[in-house]
């Protein structure tokens, strides 16, 4: 069908058949780091000595990424693909791939398939956000509750930048502490690069929680 639209409970679109959204999903395990304490970058959660890189070319070129952080008491610096070993999984999220016909087929105007019952299991069902509030400065770590526990965090929107010209290096970006399973400690650092009030303004910002289907 076309011209079709779901709303959720919060009277948020989501499911469109003008627009083909995320579709499908994949888990992919973080596998070696490298690196690990090459870029020292301190935050309230630890030095960055224990943080490696992920591999080369871990991500598709394209699509969302998130990361589920499921160990207590450590932390990441997600937009950097910065990471402690073996202390989470990432999940791939891409709406170029192909679907599977089923049930509920839902097409655009020009017959596309776009979204599928057959289908939804593998797509994120966003139930969250870490919201940082207008007017907070993320230079302090703000403690946060989720509505479920281990969330994927959309890492795609955490921003971050290491940059090293041989002489002198900076960083800045978004550091995220799991205290347990529920609760969430996040922080803005840098040095050599711009602050939060100035990088991200004091508008607020909100990053995308989400759950799948059998993970």
């Amino acid at each position: 069908m076309s011209g079709f639209e779901v709303y959720n409970s919060n009277g948020a679109l989501t499911i469109d058949s003008n627009n083909k959204s995320i579709v499908m999903s994949g888990v992919k395990e973080m596998g070696s780091l490298t690196d690990t304490g090459f870029y020292l970058v301190p935050s309230a959660f630890g030095n960055g000595s224990t943080l490696g890189s992920l591999a080369n070319n871990f991500f598709p070129a394209s699509g969302l990424r998130w990361f589920q952080l499921t160990a207590d008491g450590r932390y990441c610096f997600p937009g950097a693909s910065m990471y402690e070993a073996g202390t989470g999984r990432f999940m791939l999220s891409s709406n170029t791939a192909g679907l599977s016909s089923g049930y509920l087929d839902v097409f655009n105007g020009n017959g596309q398939l776009i979204w599928s019952a057959a289908s939804a299991g593998t797509m994120p069902r966003i139930a969250d956000f870490f919201t940082i509030p207008a007017g907070y400065d993320l230079a302090s770590v703000i403690t946060l509750n989720t509505a479920f526990a281990n969330p994927w965090i959309c890492v795609s929107q955490c921003p971050a930048n290491i940059s090293d010209d041989g002489i002198t290096g900076g960083y800045s970006g978004l550091m995220i502490r799991r205290n347990s399973s529920t609760q969430f400690q996040l922080q803005y650092i840098n040095k050599n690069q711009k602050p939060f009030s100035t990088a991200m303004g004091s508008s607020g910002f909100r990053i995308a929680l989400a759950y799948f289907t059998g993970y």
